[in-house]
């Protein structure tokens, strides 16, 4: 008689998208600022630009929801973007990770990108004061913002 009684592996199981880095941080493409969509700030949020991105894969995990732990993976991948969005002013930011296209070996936004993002404040996180000034000067000079 064997035992149905698993170690390790209990509780409820869901499959997660996990980012994985391939590059490093670099200066959003004027032309994905240019081209992106803007998302219009309802009257309790702000609107957040990006600045930055890097190249990466989203790989699919089996994770236990209660714990947060791996269990098995990863079973597939795809490219993906990670982008840094800031608030005019650089004092807050959100980072996003979305599905990539791949176009003559490199790695493209998807076709419906949103280069301006709407959020409320609380969902944003405060950029130390070291990296604020650097922050409000990308903004400036990808979206023409004084």
């Amino acid at each position: 008689m064997s035992s149905k009684y698993q170690r390790g592996n209990t509780g409820p199981k869901k499959l997660k998208w996990r980012w994985k880095d391939e590059t490093d941080n670099r200066s959003l493409p004027q032309s994905w600022a240019d081209n992106g969509r803007t998302e219009s700030p309802a009257e309790d949020e702000v609107q957040l630009y990006a600045i930055q991105c890097r190249a990466g894969l989203l790989l699919e995990w089996l994770v236990n929801t209660r714990t947060g732990k791996l269990l098995r993976g990863p079973l597939s991948e795809k490219p993906g973007i990670r982008v840094l969005y800031v608030t005019a002013d650089g004092e807050y930011a959100v980072l996003k990770e979305s599905e990539a296209r791949e176009i003559d070996d490199s790695w493209k936004p998807p076709k419906q990108f949103t280069s301006v993002i709407a959020k409320d404040i609380e969902e944003a996180d405060p950029v130390p004061d070291s990296s604020q000034d650097y922050y409000r000067r990308s903004v400036e000079d990808l979206y023409d913002s004084s």
